[in-house]
């Protein structure tokens, strides 16, 4: 095994509440060979002086304040470049490692490994309600869910990718970026996070190294994911203020990436006619959905579809839908309404 520098990456935005836990459990990771950088994204909070006290006793501890206010993805990119690492992995201002969570994951590396994800143990708040909480317990999708049931690393094949992004459009079943650790090349070959996307940044973006190069799943849980949305995370700022592209415009803007950006072309190579139609029919319904909602919806909203029109064609060309694709809606919401 070779001893690669993993750049850990916190990417911090008021986020006082639990930051302390998280940097604890970095400084505790068993592998020697990190850094620990953390970029805040102009914290009005104390979040800052937290970071200067640990990194005062931690020379592996960088702390780099962003200029002006980049918004979640931004700050993720900024991320992404100062890494000095081969490999990224991403440790979010909510979460937490185990003491051996990068050693793990780098005794897994095998020869053309770009992408590594692992199991996590979900953490919940006391004032978390019932619903929110079975629905985390119940309806997250996860590799185990899907049939994968090993008990040591697996390498997942493109197809494997490929069939699961099909079965579960817009459903992510890879995790949350901090169960995540990926080779740092992979910003030169296949960019950045998509920041016209608002939730499902993360899985868009594995989605680009996973169905080009397959991924490597380990099944222990090596992550803590703080779930449910609480006051100062970035999931309830989104669910609050940017509803309407949660539910409308990520879907939309995703499939068309996955039906006509370049980073993809391997990923439509490997689709059947079958799981071509049910992709083109989910981007296509969902485009008319979204048109109505924009239309019966406020002028930020509006204004939020009408860019997305503006920049990818396909959503603009299919805006208005067709007669068929009215009646597949109509049977859809029929559905949802006695789901």
């Amino acid at each position: 095994m070779n001893n690669p520098l993993v750049s850990i990456c916190i990417p911090t935005y008021n986020g006082s509440a639990y930051l302390a836990q998280c940097i604890e459990s970095a400084i505790q990771q068993t592998y020697a060979n990190i850094e620990i950088l953390i970029v805040d994204d102009k914290s009005t909070d104390n979040t800052c002086k937290l970071i200067e006290k640990y990194a005062a006793s931690d020379s592996r501890i960088k702390l780099i304040r962003n200029e002006k206010n980049l918004g979640l993805v931004g700050n993720w990119n900024r991320c992404m470049d100062l890494a000095k690492g081969e490999w990224i992995k991403f440790l979010f201002q909510d979460d937490y490692f185990d003491s051996d969570c990068i050693s793990a994951m780098v005794e897994s590396i095998s020869d053309g490994d770009k992408i590594i994800t692992s199991g996590r143990r979900l953490v919940f708040e006391e004032s978390i309600d019932e619903a929110s909480k079975n629905y985390s317990l119940n309806e997250t999708l996860t590799f185990s869910k899907l049939g994968i049931h090993e008990e040591k690393p697996i390498a997942l094949t493109p197809e494997q990718i490929t069939k699961f992004t099909v079965d579960h459009i817009c459903m992510n079943f890879i995790g949350e970026p901090t169960t995540v650790m990926f080779r740092k090349e992979m910003a030169g070959e296949l960019g950045y996070f998509n920041p016209d996307l608002v939730q499902i940044c993360d899985l868009e973006y594995f989605l680009r190294i996973a169905t080009r190069y397959g991924m490597k799943y380990i099944p222990q849980a090596l992550t803590y994911f703080r779930a449910g949305a609480h006051s100062g995370s970035a999931s309830s700022a989104n669910i609050s203020k940017r509803q309407f592209s949660m539910l409308h415009i990520d879907p939309i803007i995703t499939t068309h990436l996955l039906l006509y950006n370049a980073h993809f072309a391997s990923f439509r190579k490997a689709l059947s006619g079958r799981q071509k139609m049910k992709l083109n029919l989910f981007f296509r319904v969902r485009t008319y959905e979204a048109y109505k909602s924009a239309m019966n919806s406020n002028k930020e909203n509006s204004g939020r579809f009408e860019a997305a029109c503006n920049k990818y064609p396909e959503i603009n060309k299919h805006k208005h839908g067709n007669v068929f694709i009215k009646l597949v809606l109509l049977f859809i919401k029929q559905k949802r309404a006695f789901a």
